[in-house]
């Protein structure tokens, strides 16, 4: 796939509310001592610990803490120094100058020192980013002078990008082609991370490979062990510059493959991890102390649906002839077939799967960019979604909201009209649904991901509540790679394997165009995934060109651009990007179901020490400042911290508005 920033697989969710957590004792009340050991999982091995071109979670969650940038954010979602120890905006808000640190090391994997952090080395590493394609270059090529020419080679100068460093002076220098009140939160992701010239022409094309010798390190833990679906290790890097705030000095995680959710709470118990969702659906949970329950708010993940407009690839599919291809194709590309997947999708029984019917509705979202991601006067973003929706249609939107954690677009008469409108002009086109013809949408499930298939199953039924048998979904179990290969790791558009997925999207900049951008027609990160190759990309015949009609996509780059050319008004940018998303939404592009977070677990791990960035930039995977304490924490002092902490980020945004 070309460009997967930070695109979750749905078989990553049985977890994926969890960050990587330490094991201690595992005794009821509070404590205090710091942790020296930190256990617990992974899912997916990395692909490359090429941290400037990799837009995969997998590769960011490991090299996050091997290397570190300008800027972090910090426990308090603010942005603090990193390797720039300060740092100077122009007037005009394009032109920001780093201060690099002195005396911070590049070492090797033994943690023998090979060279001087310098400020040359971010201009290697964003020359390697754009020879290389970096998978995220999209996020920094229109917003760097130059770069999108060189990129295209269109340019072949490099000199001529806005990047300068000045090794003497210890300044490395951007010019952007236009304000952007959020580029330092670009600079917390790894495309603009740095890279020792040296090192990278020793390594050639070995340079991240996935071995503890493929990167050098400049960040809080050196990799000691990469043991592929067994095991990843680290340890704490003694040269680190700002070792004071580094708390865990070993990290072990074990990889786990999701088939047994109960082996979480069981390895918890044990004292084999740290954390561990609970999953209330199963027979352990009764006997669960409740006192030490805690319920995490939402995050700003958000997992969402979408519908491949343009298949080509039917490698795994119950389409056993060309006319029931034919037909879900045509299906698809309805509008009001896929408004009435929507309205049919009810999201409450689909996360019950995974928190039980108490958590249900907490764990819902119905947008893609988090209702209350930024404020638009005074208000959650995801006011100006709802009224854009009213605007474009409001005798299905007055009945429907999108306020996230409730189920409120779960309408079964919407969904039945929609269906009605649609079958009546799918029989226009020849193709008539009954229960012995009906709409089949592929649906492919990891075979070993229980909850998953669970979830699968509440939608078949909610279809089947809805559409009485006219609208069918086949899920298919799939092993790990052939599932991983058929919904998430392709690199074309021309290989997905599907009809209907699910996966998650985090942000990688704190603005609403990070989520949006993504379904971009001209360069979307995962346009492919609803079955459009993007212009950038595009070589040759554009066999999407009828279904991109047919849904006109170009009706949403149009509102897209309308957004990202504000560049002066927060609130003005804000507003429109609130009206692409509504665009979506209303035409059934995406069906956004549900967050990260917003889960049951239990904890020794301190409450609120980590970073939290809001899922911003790749810092947050960072075990920088995690502390662990040898008991369990309680449900009462969770919420005493997160009171605290609540009142802290409040405060500490406010001192950053003046």
């Amino acid at each position: 796939m070309t460009k997967k920033t930070k695109m979750v697989s749905i078989g990553l969710m049985s977890v994926a509310a969890l960050g990587l957590f330490a094991a201690c004792g595992n005794k009821s009340g509070s404590g205090d001592s710091e942790g020296k050991d930190y256990s617990f999982y992974y899912q997916n091995d990395p692909e490359t610990l090429d941290y400037v071109f990799s837009g995969q979670r997998y590769t960011a969650e490991n090299t996050a803490n091997f290397v570190d940038g300008l800027v972090a954010y910090d426990q308090y979602r603010q942005i603090e120094p990193a390797l720039a120890k300060s740092w100077d905006v122009s007037e005009d808000g394009k032109t920001y100058t780093y201060h690099i640190r002195k005396d911070v090391q590049w070492v090797d994997a033994d943690g023998n020192d090979y060279a001087e952090v310098k400020p040359s080395d971010w201009v290697t590493g964003l020359k390697h980013a754009a020879d290389s394609n970096s998978e995220t270059l999209y996020l920094v090529s229109d917003s760097i002078t130059g770069l999108a020419d060189y990129a295209s080679g269109k340019d072949k100068d490099f000199s001529k990008v806005g990047i300068k460093a000045d090794d003497k002076a210890g300044t490395v220098t951007y010019t952007l082609n236009q304000p952007e009140s959020f580029w330092n939160s670009k600079a917390t992701y790894g495309i603009l991370y740095p890279i020792n010239a040296e090192f990278l022409k020793e390594k050639g094309k070995d340079f991240g490979k996935v071995a503890t010798d493929g990167i050098l390190y400049n960040g809080a833990y050196i990799a000691t062990k990469f043991d592929n679906k067994s095991a990843i290790e680290y340890k704490a890097n003694d040269a680190y510059w700002d070792k004071k705030n580094v708390h865990i000095k070993n990290v072990k995680l074990s990889f786990y493959d999701g088939k047994k959710p109960e082996d979480l709470y069981q390895n918890y118990t044990s004292g084999k991890y740290n954390k561990a969702q609970l999953y209330p659906t199963m027979p352990y949970f009764k006997d669960v102390d409740k006192a030490n329950v805690l319920w995490t708010a939402q995050e700003s993940n958000s997992y969402f649906g979408y519908f491949n407009l343009n298949r080509q690839n039917y490698s795994h599919t119950a389409h056993d002839t060309d006319v029931k291809k034919t037909a879900t194709k045509k299906a698809v590309l309805n509008k009001d077939f896929r408004q009435a997947i929507s309205f049919a999708f009810d999201k409450a029984k689909y996360t019950a799967q995974r928190v039980g019917e108490e958590g249900a509705e907490k764990l819902v979202r119905n947008t893609l960019v988090p209702y209350d991601f930024v404020t638009i006067a005074g208000k959650d973003y995801g006011t100006a979604v709802q009224s854009s929706l009213q605007e474009m249609d409001n005798d299905n939107w007055s009945k429907a909201s999108v306020e996230q954690g409730k189920n409120a677009t779960y309408n079964l008469d919407l969904a039945k009209a929609a269906f009605a409108k649609a079958k009546a002009a799918l029989k226009a086109e020849g193709v008539e649904i009954s229960k012995e013809n009906p709409i089949v949408l592929d649906f492919p499930v990891q075979d070993t991901s229980t909850i998953n298939i669970a979830s699968a199953a509440s939608l078949e039924n909610s279809f089947q509540k809805a559409f009485d048998g006219e609208v069918k979904l086949n899920t298919i179990k799939l092993a790990m790679d052939p599932w991983t290969q058929a919904t998430f790791s392709f690199k074309t558009a021309a290989e997905a394997d599907y009809d209907f997925n699910i996966s998650g999207w985090g942000p990688d900049y704190a603005d609403p165009g990070t989520y949006l951008n993504i379904l971009s027609p001209k360069q979307g990160d995962i346009t492919i995934k609803i079955g459009f190759e993007p212009d950038v990309t595009l070589e040759g015949e554009d066999k999407g060109v009828a279904a991109k009609a047919a849904v006109d996509i170009a009706a949403y780059q149009k509102l897209l651009d309308t957004a990202n050319a504000i560049s002066d008004d927060n609130d003005a940018r804000y507003t429109a990007f609130a009206k692409a998303e509504a665009w979506l939404i209303d035409n059934g592009i995406i069906v956004p179901v549900y967050s990260t977070g917003a889960v049951p677990l239990m904890q020794n791990e301190v409450p609120f020490t980590k970073i939290d960035s809001n899922g911003v930039g790749s810092t947050a995977y960072s075990y920088k400042y995690k502390k662990v304490s040898d008991k369990t924490v309680t449900a009462k002092e969770y919420e005493k911290a997160l009171k605290k902490w609540q009142a802290e980020v409040e405060e500490k945004a406010k001192a950053a508005d003046k």
